[in-house]
């Protein structure tokens, strides 16, 4: 009997978890309030009709959203730069290097060559601009290769755009494989 009032009690703390991620940012009430059945309910409005008094629990706190260390590495936003007089300033913000164009296409039995193009939509420029290849056998999942790819122009200014081409050997190439192609900058 206790085992089961721990269970249902994880359940319970569960459910209120999983019911205070869902609340939308912004939310700044949650009710909790139980129905005839005996069933648990969460929300962000107050309950219609006659069931029991409905609990206002605290706000949920916001969201904590963390990138990745190795893409926070990668992408620091250069510092910003005053852009020139007759310079599209419609962008704002940090720079912002996205790939606009990309391919790759095998050239031989172990060998690829991979090309596109990107384009840099935020509002200072962009400097040492590179692209961050990562090379994956997607059987066993294991990383084959990881090269860094020169974009050129290597630097940016805002709604610029630049080419990357570049052409690579390796053992996994003979098979299938997942290519993960990311513009970065320094």
């Amino acid at each position: 009997m206790a085992m089961m009032r721990k269970r249902d009690a994880a359940c319970v703390a569960f459910i209120l978890g999983m019911a205070l991620a869902a609340v939308p940012a912004g939310a700044e009430t949650v009710y909790r309030w139980t129905d005839a059945r005996g069933v648990v309910h969460f929300s962000d409005v107050p309950p219609q009709g006659t069931h029991s008094q409905a609990e206002t629990l605290p706000d949920a706190p916001a969201p904590i959203v963390q990138s990745p260390p190795e893409a926070a590495a990668v992408e620091a936003p250069a510092p910003p730069v005053a852009p020139a007089s007759g310079e599209d300033t419609a962008a704002s913000g940090p720079a912002d290097v996205v790939l606009t164009d990309q391919r790759a296409d095998p050239v031989g039995p172990a060998t690829k060559s991979f090309h596109g193009k990107v384009k840099n939509k935020g509002g200072v420029e962009a400097r040492d601009v590179f692209i961050a290849l990562v090379v994956t056998d997607p059987v066993q999942g294991d990383e084959c290769l990881r090269k860094e790819i020169d974009v050129t122009p290597s630097t940016l200014a805002p709604g610029a755009e630049g080419t990357f081409e570049a052409e690579f050997e390796n053992p996994c190439f003979h098979g299938d494989t997942s290519n993960d192609l990311r513009a970065a900058w320094r």
